[in-house]
């Protein structure tokens, strides 16, 4: 009989009440078992359970899993995410002097044949009884290996699943290895020998992998497999299959990266890829739209791997090639159609624009102005707003500084775009073009007249990275 849950009081604070209405999307989706929902979402039960919990607040990888796999507005819980973790910054405070840690109690002299881990430092002492075998070489199947998850995923489409049973066959990931794992006593002369040999075996074996995989980036960078990184996280990199086909590669580095069924937060996981994979990829559709770790801007984009399934641009260093389209895929969306940019004087802001966007299937908006560049007369196209805020409109409030006015007053007017975007650096042909000037009209806006060159670099600053700034 499952446990009952804790109870969660919303009024004790943002993170319980946050987790008390994750609960309630999870009730809403018929109360799906927690071990349905890793299964959907890539993400452990035990992770997936704690993030309703209230005790801790959830990453926001984990919170959009959560969301998308019992069928939620994942857009407008990542909102809501962001408004939390704002929350608990400015609550935050310093922390308390640290305690100093208690003595150690004595080393207990382990009974003979006892197994539990021996003291660091300890140095060769003798224990009475049996020695054990040596240890033997477990051959583990790669499909076995592809399938476990990494621990301790940073951000992006990222998970932190339980560890594998013992006795199950499945590499621990060495995150568990560190000073806290000991030998167990009662190693003997023969027992140590063996290990050593064993370590020998295994450290030619990896340089000799080494060697291989760097011949191969050579050869096919778009396939190369990063053996380093499989060795290190316990998951493979994918087999280079259908390498020869694909346009263009991607590398991953995220401690785990999901390749999913399709472009959906809430598609089942296919694959689970460490840092450092070289990936071939084929083309990219369009689902759903997930922060960016690098920059933490919106991405709409889902990348085709060439060995099977979909991974989020957002977790991927790589960009398509100029001009390739989106095409379908399980859980895609269609590509934005129309967009038309409005203006509003909003109250209480003098000298303030408050922009918006309409349009069909648009998931993504950047805007653009035609302004002066600082230290420079000289105007230029430069990015004043990057949003993924369907629910208000794809709203910014743009103020601008003196050296760029809006009219100031003289009948002039800065042409500004709207444009749809895929993400950063993926700018559509789909844009609206006007002209604000001073004082902002309440009706439409006149629309700005620009030649297709000046039309396509201003979609490109719309749609840049935000950190890149405005050169």
């Amino acid at each position: 009989m499952a446990r009952k849950p804790r109870p969660v009081d919303p009024a004790d604070g943002p993170v319980q009440a946050f987790a008390f209405d994750l609960r309630l999307v999870r009730e809403r989706a018929g109360n799906p078992t927690y071990r349905v929902l890793a299964d959907r979402a890539g993400f452990g039960a035990t992770t997936l359970s704690d993030a309703a919990g209230g005790v801790r607040f959830p990453s926001l990888e984990v919170a959009q899993a959560y969301v998308g796999a019992c069928g939620g507005d994942v857009t407008e819980w990542t909102k809501r995410w962001h408004e939390v973790d704002k929350r608990l910054a400015s609550d935050a405070v310093a922390p308390a002097p640290a305690e100093p840690a208690p003595a150690s109690p004595p080393a207990a002299t382990p009974a003979p044949g006892d197994e539990s881990p021996a003291e660091e430092g300890a140095g060769a002492a003798t224990v009475s009884g049996p020695a054990p075998a040596a240890p033997s070489t477990a051959v583990v199947p790669t499909d076995a290996t592809a399938a476990v998850p990494a621990a301790g995923d940073p951000g992006g489409d990222g998970a932190d699943p339980a560890p594998p049973a013992p006795g199950s066959g499945l590499p621990v990931d060495l995150a568990e290895s560190g000073p806290a794992r000991r030998w167990p006593v009662g190693w003997t002369t023969a027992g140590t020998a063996a290990v050593l040999a064993l370590t020998v075996v295994l450290v030619m074996v990896v340089v000799r992998s080494a060697s291989s995989d760097a011949k191969q980036h050579e050869a096919n960078p778009a396939a190369a497999v990063s053996s380093s990184a499989t060795a290190a996280s316990g998951v493979g990199c994918p087999a280079p299959d259908g390498a020869s086909a694909a346009l263009f590669a991607g590398e991953t580095y995220n401690a785990t990266t999901r390749v999913r069924a399709g472009a959906s937060l809430s598609a089942d996981v296919v694959a689970q890829l460490p840092s450092g994979c070289r990936l071939a990829l084929t083309g990219f559709c369009l689902g759903d739209v997930v922060v960016d770790t690098t920059s933490g801007s919106p991405d709409v984009r889902w990348f085709r791997v060439a060995s099977g399934g979909y991974v989020s641009s957002a977790v991927v260093h790589g960009n398509p090639p100029a001009g390739l389209r989106p095409a379908d895929c399980p859980d895609g969306v269609a590509p934005p159609s129309s967009i038309a940019l409005a203006a509003a004087a909003p109250a209480g802001a003098p000298g303030a624009v408050e922009l918006h966007a309409t349009g069909d299937h648009v998931a993504i908006v950047g805007y653009a102005a035609y302004l002066p560049r600082s230290g420079s007369a000289m105007p230029q196209w430069q990015q004043i707003g990057f949003t993924s805020e369907a629910a208000t409109g794809f709203k910014l409030t743009w103020r601008p500084t003196p050296a760029e006015g809006k009219g100031e007053g003289n009948g002039s007017a800065v042409p500004m775009v709207a444009v749809a975007c895929f993400g950063g650096d993926g700018a559509t042909a789909v844009a609206d073009a006007r002209l604000i000037g001073e004082p902002v009209p309440s009706g439409g806006l006149p629309p700005a007249d620009l030649p297709e060159a000046d039309l396509a670099r201003a979609r490109k600053a719309a749609c840049r990275y935000p950190d890149q700034g405005h050169g």
